[in-house]
């Protein structure tokens, strides 16, 4: 069953008579809190070690390029050994690895080279846990409900992120840095109690026929309209969401107290986790372009007014931009929530695995790298020029989204697709929270189970 197939029963429902699964959701909802708030702290303690916007856009993103490399190995492990004792391994490496470097931390050492090398770690055992965790999710799920226990996973995950984004702030401000840490690799400990209490669960082979890269990357080329969804994708990625790296000098051109990091970073995950309920009220009186053209237009407005907020008083910045990170967290997702599912929707059926693992690769690239240029901009310039300069590239966006021919495939090609709609807003609520979590990179072969894997940090 894929994860686009959906059942006449609420998502919660699958929890009901499946105690083991209930544990391993809470669990799993407390390690999202923890990731959220240890990343939360790479993020802040990041830029104000270093003072640099690029440097802690380098910190953050390392994490993620392990999974280039490491996703194929990391799926042909899962054919080789009991999925329990994999993800159970791995999220005892990950409390190991983050109570090591909390004990670190409480001695007083803190460097550039220690906070990057505990997030390239951390992105070499999330490449590996990224595979066992969703074959396990498919091997566990009740008959015929994948999806739904997925959907529970990701709405748990986004109200304990938000939570521990709020959370973090206040524990870094009040009990130090290795608080957080410490905090993270209890979760983590707690994380692979769950899975002993399945039964020994190994991954199933799917006979399904396996297409090239080559190939799906062919296919993007000739397919016009699969070609200018990741194209716009894509650009979403390069110039959009590098707003989110900037939180850190916005934050502290407010005041030092890394609160308000938190609660600014807290008010763009708000606006995130909007998208699903809007989108189930707007989606039967506005087509999906119209939708996406006037999320682009909040947004490029929204990130143009944050720009301005040198003018605002001091005194009530904060509340400013609190407000208008709301609606801008909203737009960003939205934008991103369709024109991933446009390029979803637009692969042909044969080859939609290999281009989602084509477009995933291409995305986990490309992030870090629109990151880097809007925080080279303000390490050179000023923060505000660089929010600026994102504000007017969004506008850009705006003006290729609204030509004929994207209007035209925009809407054919998600029409009646409110399914691949929905999955993928469950999705980005959650990957896309905090600076420096890149998409997961899809196998080759088809992967029905949206979540990308437990918390990354």
């Amino acid at each position: 069953m894929s994860a686009d197939e959906g059942t006449s029963e609420t998502p919660t429902g699958v929890l009901r008579g499946n105690p083991r699964v209930l544990v391993l959701v809470a669990a799993n909802t407390f390690s999202c809190f923890g990731s959220a708030v240890a990343m939360l702290a790479f993020s802040y303690v990041s830029y104000v070690l270093t003072g640099s916007l690029a440097a802690t856009v380098a910190i953050m993103a390392v994490s993620a390029l392990p999974a280039l490399v490491l996703i194929q190995p990391a799926a042909r492990l899962t054919m080789r050994f009991d999925l329990r004792l994999l993800c159970a391994i791995l999220a005892l490496a990950k409390m190991a690895l983050f109570l090591g470097v909390g004990l670190i931390f409480s001695t007083g050492y803190i460097t550039f080279w220690l906070l990057f090398f505990t997030s390239l770690i951390n992105g070499i055992i999330g490449a590996f846990t990224f595979p066992p965790w969703n074959n396990f999710l498919r091997e566990i799920a009740p008959a015929g409900r994948v999806a739904d226990l997925d959907s529970v996973l990701m709405s748990a995950s986004a109200i304990a992120g938000i939570a521990g984004v709020l959370s973090g702030g206040l524990m870094l401000n009040g009990w130090g840095l290795a608080s957080l840490f410490y905090v993270n690799a209890l979760s983590y400990a707690l994380f692979a109690v769950p899975f002993l209490l399945f039964p020994p669960v190994r991954a199933v082979l799917a006979d399904r026929k396996r297409a090239s890269m080559r190939e799906a990357a062919r296919v993007i080329r000739d397919e016009e309209a699969l070609r200018r969804f990741v194209i716009l994708a894509l650009v979403v990625q390069l110039v959009a969401w590098p707003l989110l790296n900037l939180l850190p000098e916005i934050a502290t051109t407010i005041g030092p107290n890394p609160l308000y990091f938190s609660l600014l970073l807290s008010a763009v995950y708000a606006g995130m986790s909007l998208v699903a309920p809007i989108l189930a009220l707007r989606e039967k009186h506005y087509s999906h372009w119209q939708i996406a053209m006037v999320a682009l237009t909040i947004l490029m407005l929204a990130t143009i007014v944050v720009g301005l907020a040198p003018v605002i008083d001091e005194n009530s910045r904060l509340i400013v931009l609190m407000i208008l990170f709301v609606p801008l967290g909203m737009a960003l997702n939205m934008t991103s929530v369709l024109s991933s599912a446009a390029v979803q929707s637009g692969a042909p059926d044969e080859h939609e695995a290999n281009v989602l693992a084509v477009y995933s690769a291409a995305i986990t690239v490309i992030t870090p790298v629109g990151a880097l240029i809007v925080a080279g901009i303000a390490d050179l310039s000023d923060v505000w020029v660089a929010v600026v300069v994102e504000g007017l590239g969004i506008g850009v966006l705006l003006a290729y989204l609204a030509t004929p021919a994207m209007r035209r495939d925009f809407d054919h090609i998600l029409k009646d697709r409110e399914h691949v709609i929905l999955r993928h807003a469950r999705h980005h609520a959650v990957a896309r929270t905090l600076p420096g979590e890149m998409e997961p990179v899809r196998r080759a072969d088809s992967d029905p189970v949206a979540s990308g894997g437990p918390p990354g940090a």
